[in-house]
């Protein structure tokens, strides 16, 4: 929201050294979030860890006693599964599995069914889950009609849950493995691009429900699996239709292996992982049914932060505002060769500060880091910020930026930032004060600075006004002719005389802040005072060239 972005307080006064003294943090238009802090519930805690000799020997011993055996009996297990819920569904159209009109499955097709309850069990045991502490009990559906848990492995807990039915992307049905139990189990599938999805998944939720002839519907609200140390944000699905829920809880207390599905395991090196323990542990604890509130039923985002809580509460850790859009950014920022945790940006805290923020755009925006960020590390520190933007302005490499005579030499083309710009820009981006630009810091100021509607853009020309004003509360004549001409070149002097003497409002021979954006406001559109013309050399795209808006 404009709120979030903008900030009331006083512009700063006389000069100052910014190479020694940065600038006050409460001029930030960035919006602070509370968990700067370095959790990572997306990274698996035992894969970077090396195990001790005699864990490697008792892993040695299971690989070659029990890991083929485990193996061979899981193929013939999975195979066994497909085949009954490929019969269970042989002959159906595609129309029979639409989550608004399609039918509960006959009798005798449910006939089919019912053993993967039992084989999904058998399969467990394959994976070393010899025993499966259960708490509590699992509600009826004229109690719950919706399952919630939290999600540590979609395997495992998808295994445990098989004869439910799920709410999930439509992407799964393609898969030769889990398109037919999917559809055996009358899972709810939706497309997430389309816009309609959350309104198709409300009606089939309400829809399976009332229907006593589908399965009950477990979702995982966290959309994406987690190590199990927070519970991440909740996606709103579950809690549109504004009915009872059954909280559930998965723990998998292992001292020695992490279970959970987490970077950098794939699919093959996780299943590897889990057939090579001798045994691993998992606890269900099914919590008392959650009835909504008036309040919670017309405000779903409020009924699935406190069903948040309550499972984290029960679980003894925090909730978190991370969200499955932080994985996709870890997942980008790993194949542009950046530290995992620089895509971890907690993703609904930014998008509840930053209006109409979308992952496409921040996809572009990171790549933006990356060419600031030459090292890879994930963050950038002032010399190779400005080092990069001096040179993406200049376009040239011959010359020396760090030299002062080459930088008298720049300055004759007054498109080039200067040095003490330069620092105003990099002060206000690093909101931590620590002398780097982290991706999230970076990607909160490009979305300020693109700010959408009257209220966001009149913020992103205070951040303009501050980052470009070198400590002062005003511009001269002289220094907004400069940025007149950096954004209109060629621009007559007689033009750039009218221009400033209209933006003096007072006539006091100085453009305040408040003069700036009420005469930029004006002139949006002729003279086009936009952050990427007067940030010259930047990036502060968050579209790719020659794409559509998103």
């Amino acid at each position: 929201t404009p709120s979030a972005c903008a900030s009331s307080a006083r512009p700063l006064h006389g000069n100052m050294d910014r190479h020694s003294e940065t600038m006050d943090r409460s001029l930030s238009y960035i919006p602070m979030m509370g968990e700067m802090h370095q959790m990572n519930p997306f990274a698996n805690q035992s894969a970077a860890m090396e195990p001790s000799g005699l864990r490697r020997v008792c892993m040695k011993a299971v690989g070659f006693l029990l890991f083929p055996i485990r193996l061979g009996l899981s193929l013939l297990n999975i195979l066994i599964v497909l085949l009954l819920a490929k019969l269970a569904t042989m002959g159906l159209p595609d129309a029979d599995f639409d989550p608004l009109t399609g039918a509960p499955l006959a009798a005798w097709r449910r006939a089919l069914v019912a053993p993967l309850g039992i084989l999904a069990r058998y399969q467990l045991l394959l994976l070393g889950f010899w025993r499966i502490r259960v708490k509590g009990k699992c509600a009826s559906k004229s109690e719950a009609p919706i399952i919630v848990a939290n999600h540590m492995s979609g395997l495992v807990e998808g295994m445990y849950y098989i004869m439910y039915g799920k709410l999930a992307e439509r992407s799964f049905v393609s898969n030769p493995v889990l398109g037919p139990i999917m559809k055996a189990t009358a899972s709810i599938c939706v497309d997430r691009s389309d816009p309609c999805s959350r309104e198709i998944a409300k009606k089939a939720l309400i829809r399976r429900g009332s229907d006593m002839g589908f399965p009950q519907t477990v979702v995982f609200p966290e959309g994406t699996c987690t190590n199990g140390t927070a519970v991440v944000q909740f996606k709103l699905g579950a809690f549109t239709p504004g009915v009872p829920v059954q909280p559930v809880c998965f723990r998998y207390p292992n001292r020695f292996y992490d279970t959970s599905f987490t970077f950098p395991l794939t699919p093959g090196s996780y299943l590897k992982g889990l057939l090579l323990q001798p045994a691993n542990a998992m606890e269900v604890e099914y919590l008392p049914v959650y009835r909504p509130s008036e309040a919670e039923r017309h405000t779903p985002a409020l009924y699935a932060m406190n069903v948040q809580q309550v499972i984290a509460k029960a679980l003894g850790v925090p909730t978190t505002k991370h969200a499955a859009e932080d994985v996709a950014l870890c997942i980008a920022a790993k194949q542009m060769r950046m530290p995992l945790e620089a895509g971890l940006v907690i993703w609904q805290a930014l998008s509840e500060g930053l209006t109409g923020l979308r992952v496409k755009e921040a996809m572009v925006v990171l790549e933006n880091f990356r060419s600031l960020d030459k090292e890879g590390t994930g963050r950038i520190d002032f010399d190779a910020f400005a080092d990069t933007i001096r040179r993406n302005a200049y376009r040239t490499r011959s010359i020396d930026f760090r030299s002062p005579e080459d930088e008298k030499d720049v300055r004759e083309n007054e498109r080039v930032l200067t040095n003490e710009e330069l620092r105003g820009i990099f002060d206000l981006l690093d909101t931590s004060g620590d002398g780097y630009i982290n991706f999230q810091e970076y990607l909160c100021g490009v979305a300020v600075l693109n700010g959408r509607g009257d209220e966001e853009k009149a913020a992103s020309l205070k951040w303009m006004f501050d980052s470009l004003a070198c400590g002062q509360s005003y511009f001269t004549k002289e220094q907004l002719a400069i940025l007149l001409e950096r954004a209109m070149p060629g621009l007559g002097s007689e033009v750039l005389d009218r221009f400033c003497t209209e933006a003096d409002l007072d006539g006091d021979g100085q453009v305040s802040r408040e003069e700036f954006i009420a005469f930029a406001t004006k002139h949006r559109e002729d003279l086009g005072l936009t952050a990427e013309r007067l940030l010259c050399g930047v990036p502060l795209s968050m579209e790719r060239k020659g794409a559509a808006a998103v």
